[in-house]
This record gives C-alpha cells, sequence and structure tokens, in this order.
C-alpha cells in the first residue's frame, strides 16, 4: 500500500518544502486565516522546547464554517464536552470569566476560545527565513491542520526512499490532509 502511495506522491510533483510565500497563501485562501503579529505568542519566549526566534509568521483561524469542517467527530465532540465544563465550572463560580475592564481580558477571552474551538492559532517556524521548517499550534486538537502542516513542513528528498519510517509518516500526513488518497 506504501508503494502505490509512494508512486501517487511522486505523479504529484509537490516540492519537497514549501515557501513560507505559498504557505502563507494557501493559509489564507483556504483556511480564511488572518495573519497576526508574532509577538501575540510571546509567552513561547519562556518554553524551553520552543525557539521563539525561528517564529516568522502567525495567524488565526476563526471562521466557523472552516473551523467545523476541518474538526473531527471525536474532536467536535470533545470540544462540546469542554464547553459544558466551561459553563459548568462558570456557573458554579469555579471559572471566572474576564471582564473587559481586566488588564488582560483579551488573552483570558483568547485561552477560553482555543479550548471551546471557536480559535485555532498557528504559527509558523523557519531556520531560514525562506521555508517552513516547522510549526506550533494552539487550540482545540484538530488533526486534520496538523496534518496540513506536517505536509507544509516537507520532507528531505534523502527521506524519499521506499520504506523509509519518515517518508510512510509524510505519506500519512499527505492521505490526512487530502492530498494523496488510498
Amino acid at each position: 500500500m506504501k508503494n502505490n502511495l509512494f508512486q501517487k506522491y511522486q505523479r504529484l510533483n509537490m516540492p519537497h518544502k514549501f515557501l513560507i510565500t505559498e504557505v502563507d497563501t494557501i493559509l489564507k485562501k483556504k483556511y480564511k486565516a488572518v495573519e497576526v503579529p508574532v509577538t501575540e505568542f510571546i509567552e513561547f519566549k519562556k518554553d524551553p522546547f520552543v525557539d521563539y526566534s525561528t517564529f516568522v509568521k502567525s495567524y488565526f483561524i476563526q471562521d466557523e464554517e472552516i473551523l467545523n469542517s476541518l474538526y473531527s467527530e471525536k474532536e467536535k465532540a470533545d470540544i462540546d464536552r469542554m464547553r459544558k465544563c466551561i459553563r459548568e465550572m462558570t456557573a458554579t463560580g469555579e471559572l471566572f470569566l474576564p471582564q473587559p475592564s481586566d488588564e488582560d481580558y483579551d488573552l483570558q477571552v483568547r485561552y477560553i476560545n482555543f479550548a471551546e474551538g471557536r480559535l485555532i492559532a498557528v504559527i509558523l517556524e523557519s531556520v531560514d527565513k525562506q521555508y517552513v521548517s516547522g510549526f506550533q499550534t494552539q487550540g482545540a486538537r484538530c488533526e486534520k491542520l496538523y496534518h496540513e502542516l506536517k505536509v507544509f513542513k516537507g520532507i528531505s528528498p534523502t527521506d524519499c526512499v521506499e520504506g523509509n519510517l519518515v517518508l510512510n509518516e509524510y505519506l500519512e500526513s499527505l492521505v490526512k490532509a487530502g492530498y494523496l488518497h488510498e
């Protein structure tokens, strides 16, 4: 099966790596992503597992129709449970919703929207400032978007050898992102 997928991948003639400008266009057209300043994610500077200096572009995806098309049924059920939990915690006083007068109101609202599946943040990373070398996301789990971002990150031509584990994972991402069909 993987051999068949590899042959289909070769016929796609996709780039091994995607330019930041290409991904920018795809995110804005396909997902109605809105570009936001990378400085919106300054909290990543404190994350020992992230190299903030490689952040080059960041976006919010918040179109309800787009988000609804991205989430799987399981992910939607998880989001519904989270929304119910937030409502219950708010009703019992365990969770205080932010007030517009709160200093960090925008950030608090953002995190509630992440938890409730109403917002996904995408941050593109690039070591060479030309090609996507990595990514970060914030928000509810969204497997389809994750695999699309893995496709954008690309694969080294040296890994494009049948049986290679990296190639197999990349082919799986191509399938789950909708670029290939088994």
